[in-house]
């Protein structure tokens, strides 16, 4: 539902008429931007404060060997009388691949365009402004993705395999009513979750729904993660782990 806020009431610390004898403050032109909220109403992080950077890093983070030999694999090996031809080393997490940042502009997500500004700057800071590469779309990414300037669209391309791509979107969950076909089927949300699996990189959600929302055919490959205060850095790094130990695996 798209909707805009507007304040009956002088804002803080406004002294200034506007001018026209009526005694009514003038409004600050920086809040009249896009996207800014006249009511001086304070966004509130859908993550404990304590928590959000440690739930962003389980979602871009992948993993890498370190320089920490892994005694216990090293014992079953020996164990096994197998031929050492390299000493395993224990793998950690890194952010050093980056990620890719597909936010939903639809009109579903309308509603959570705050989030999605939050969440673009958070994982910035998590895992590097120069290497999230942040990207709009409507119904799905392979309808074509914004990059820069909303009037040019462009086709959508995965990042270098084993990039996570991590998705901010209810993958057509909520069907808002008169949407017709600008709401994708979830036939073509599994085409797109299929080609960017093919193409060696884990995929993360980001939404506003319960993992449970979805269907156990799209949770085995997509690791929900829900904007929702109660969310555990612990069921981030289980869910975000399971996908990229499948993709590893395969």
């Amino acid at each position: 539902m798209d909707f805009s806020l507007t304040s009956r009431d002088p804002l803080p610390g406004a002294v200034e008429g506007r001018g026209d004898g009526s005694g009514a403050p003038a409004p600050d032109p920086e809040l009249l931007r896009r996207g800014a909220v006249t009511t001086g109403l304070r966004h509130e992080p859908p993550w404990k404060r304590d928590w959000e950077r440690g739930v962003m890093f389980a979602a871009v983070a992948t993993t890498a060997e370190s320089t920490v030999y892994d005694q216990p694999a090293l014992l079953r090996k020996v164990a096994r009388q197998e031929v050492l031809l390299s000493i395993p080393r224990r793998r950690r997490l890194t952010t050093r691949r980056g990620a890719q940042l597909l936010l939903d502009h639809g009109r579903a997500m309308a509603p959570f365009q705050d989030d999605r500004a939050w969440l673009g700057e958070l994982a910035g800071s998590v895992a590097g402004r120069d290497r999230v590469d942040v990207l709009r779309f409507r119904g799905t990414p392979h309808r074509g993705v914004v990059c820069d300037d909303p009037r040019v669209r462009d086709p959508y391309r995965p990042p270098a395999p084993g990039t996570p791509v991590v998705l901010f979107s209810d993958l057509g969950r909520l069907r808002p009513s008169f949407a017709s076909g600008a709401v994708a089927e979830q036939d073509e949300w599994r085409t797109f979750v299929d080609s960017v699996i093919h193409a060696g990189c884990p995929v993360v959600c980001l939404t506003p729904y319960r993992p449970t929302d979805y269907s156990a055919a799209l949770r085995r490959l997509v690791a929900f993660i829900p904007l929702d205060h109660s969310i555990s850095l612990r069921h981030a790094l289980e869910a975000t782990s399971r996908v990229r130990r499948a993709l590893e695996g395969a």
